[in-house]
């Protein structure tokens, strides 16, 4: 079930392209509960990795991890992303750079001040 909290999210993210990761993959219940209340009756998905819709193909899985003490009553949520880089493009050939030490030269700084 969803709440207002919920609906505004999955708003934000329509609208900027985004991505809620522990929605994309199957898993058991137990593997996407992030939070238990104290009685220990609730339970519910509150917390979210986001990533952006270019990157979703990245995103390789996403899991709540229940051993994990993060001294909280949330539990630690974990993803997995897998990059593929590629190599950058060479850099044009630049013009060679002038030598300016030339003009340091009286004879020369003269013979350009002339022409």
């Amino acid at each position: 079930m969803i709440n207002n909290n919920g609906e505004r999210l999955i708003e934000t993210c329509h609208e900027n392209n985004l991505v809620i990761g522990g929605s994309i993959f199957q898993h058991k219940d137990i593997h996407k509960i992030t939070w238990k209340s104290p009685d220990g009756r609730t339970v519910s998905q509150i917390d979210h990795i986001i990533i952006n819709q270019k990157w979703r193909s990245s995103l390789q899985d996403v899991k709540a991890r229940r051993g994990a003490d993060v001294g909280s009553d949330h539990k630690l949520v974990i993803g997995t992303i897998a990059l593929k880089l590629r190599r950058a493009k060479p850099t044009e050939k630049r013009q060679p750079r002038f030598d300016v030490s030339k003009f340091r030269g009286l004879e020369t700084r003269e013979n350009f001040k002339s022409k």
